[in-house]
């Protein structure tokens, strides 16, 4: 039974070895023709909630806005169709320059307000808001340094 046991796990330990692919140089014709993939894509569920956004008027009167109970809900971006980042060079002023290129897909989601307040945090609410489908499908980001 040992020695079952030996030859196992012998076989266990050399199966790496005898994997390993032949690796072989390739000359410049042969590696002109290969092309990869690089960027980042991403995708996912998204949802969150903020608390509350402050806006306050520093004139004499004073006085402030508040939205409270922020959610967005529902947000997704698919595996088949990801938020892709990507390094591209786009030519400013006849200058080649390198620029990080975030494109978003389709995305729609809910994004919804529970209390409008004019006044501080006491104050009655005027309302609530819901933004629903928002889609930035198509929208494309460049960001460079200058």
């Amino acid at each position: 039974m040992k020695l079952n046991q030996l030859a196992l796990a012998a076989a266990f330990l050399a199966a790496p070895f005898m994997a390993q692919a032949d690796l072989k140089a390739m000359d410049d014709n042969a590696l002109a023709s290969v092309t990869g993939q690089d960027g980042i894509s991403l995708s996912g569920d998204f949802n969150g909630s903020i608390g509350a956004i402050v806006y306050t008027d520093n004139d004499t009167n004073g006085g402030s806005l508040r939205l409270e109970g922020i959610t967005f809900t529902g947000f997704s971006i698919s595996d088949a169709n990801p938020l892709m980042i990507d390094v591209v060079t786009t030519d400013i002023a006849g200058t080649d320059t390198q620029q990080l290129q975030i494109s978003l897909p389709e995305m729609t989601g809910q994004i919804e307000i529970a209390a409008i307040k004019v006044g501080d945090a006491s104050a009655a609410s005027i309302g609530s808001l819901a933004i629903i489908d928002q889609n930035l499908a198509g929208t494309t980001i460049k960001i460079w340094g200058h």
